[in-house]
């Protein structure tokens, strides 16, 4: 058992995920000790005592999870970064076979350690900026043995590391190159009960030039029937209908909704699917920014995350997307730590996200008093220690 002081305590309470204005309502305290026991939180009381504590800080929030990264891949491609810059967009570098198919090329001819060892940086990275867990994904493989290559790498990765990788099979990332769309596809409903011992969520790049709804309807029910939960990149360079679909097979989220309107929000409103939103990725490409305001205002659940992947966003700084988020998106703070913590909690399927007795010890301490200051000057680190699973993974005295 030990102690945290909280100069300044602040955090989401109840149940997942908040929807509309609940967004905004958080628990704040301020001089409180929150008593940590067998990797749970005890209890949370006025602290007393200035030397009666293990760890002070000077803000606790809950520690940050990102519900939508693109780890363990492999390789960089920073040629397409500088494409980019002359002009060249997304899609004509994916026709070109760049993009998807660069990375699964060096996937293919990666071996697991190999991707191991390159991701493991990565999540040392996401941790020393107050990140516990994350969504990883596999999809750079578009065969089986290598889509199932990085799905034993997230396993690997779990064994050696702290920070939680929750995995996801996106074998219906891409069309592999001289495939047939229809014959690929039911190529991987055959992987399924295979893939089901890595995982049981499965997700698809619903899209223009990818897959279309029409597509992808009737492998998504096959999946729901053998206990599969859904995700959807939805509507991020058209709007083809990926998001109505989504809420109509009440997926667990939504992510992307770049160019989803008013009738696609008003379905989000009233379902559980949670619109989850990266604006890192927004950013990068120099699109639009989904309408995350429009979108909370009308009653959804929003969460956020990076899209940390090797082509169209290698951001993974939850401080940026935050920054990004209150610029672009035109979300609250409040918000934010919600959609950061609590929502995407809730995404991922796990006991994160909150500060509340009884739940799992998951927190991140700051050193500044303000959670406004973290995107703010985001590109100061003001992280000074991370609990994971009850287990001081980083601290430094203050």
């Amino acid at each position: 058992m030990f102690k945290i002081h909280a100069d300044h305590l602040l955090t989401p309470t109840g149940n997942t995920p908040k929807k509309g204005k609940e967004m905004q309502e958080l628990f704040e305290a301020f001089d409180v000790d929150v008593i940590i026991d067998h990797g749970k939180i005890l209890d949370i009381k006025k602290h007393k005592s200035k030397s009666d504590y293990t760890i002070n800080a000077k803000l606790v929030t809950p520690a940050f999870v990102d519900a939508h990264t693109h780890i363990p891949f492999y390789g960089k491609r920073a040629n397409e970064f500088y494409m980019r810059a002359r002009g060249k967009t997304y899609s004509q570098i994916f026709e070109k076979g760049g993009g998807i198919h660069s990375s699964v090329k060096m996937v293919r001819n990666a071996t697991v350690d190999e991707i191991v060892k390159e991701n493991i940086k990565y999540l040392n990275l996401l941790k020393q900026n107050g990140i516990c867990a994350i969504e990883g994904k596999s999809g750079y493989g578009l065969e089986k043995v290598s889509e199932i290559k990085q799905l034993k790498a997230i396993s690997i990765l779990n064994e050696i590391q702290d920070v939680k990788v929750i995995p996801t099979f996106l074998g219906l990332h891409a069309i592999p190159k001289d495939s047939d769309k229809t014959e690929y596809i039911k190529n991987v409903k055959e992987w399924l009960d295979d893939i089901k011992s890595f995982t049981n969520t499965i997700d698809v790049f619903c899209d223009k030039g990818v897959f279309l709804p029409e597509d992808i309807e009737e492998f998504f029910n096959f999946a729901k029937e053998r206990g599969f939960k859904l995700r959807f990149h939805a509507d991020e360079i058209a709007n083809v209908g990926a998001t109505k679909l989504a809420v109509k097979l009440h997926a667990v989220s939504a992510d992307h909704l770049l160019k989803i309107d008013e009738e696609e929000i008003a379905l989000l409103s009233k379902s559980n699917t949670v619109a989850t939103l990266m604006p890192g990725t927004s950013f990068y490409l120099g699109e639009t920014f989904a309408n995350a305001r429009k979108i909370i205002d009308k009653g959804a659940a929003v969460a956020l995350g990076s899209d940390f992947n090797p082509g169209s966003c290698p951001i993974f700084s939850p401080s940026f997307v935050m920054h990004l988020a209150i610029r672009f998106l035109k979300m609250e703070p409040e918000e934010i730590l919600t959609a950061y913590t609590l929502n995407a909690a809730h995404v991922l399927g796990i006991e994160n996200g909150k500060i509340e007795p009884g739940f799992q010890c998951d927190i991140a301490l700051w050193n500044t008093n303000e959670f406004l200051d973290i995107p703010y000057m985001f590109d100061q680190n003001f992280l000074r220690g991370i609990i994971i699973n009850g287990k001081v993974t980083m601290y430094e005295v203050f």
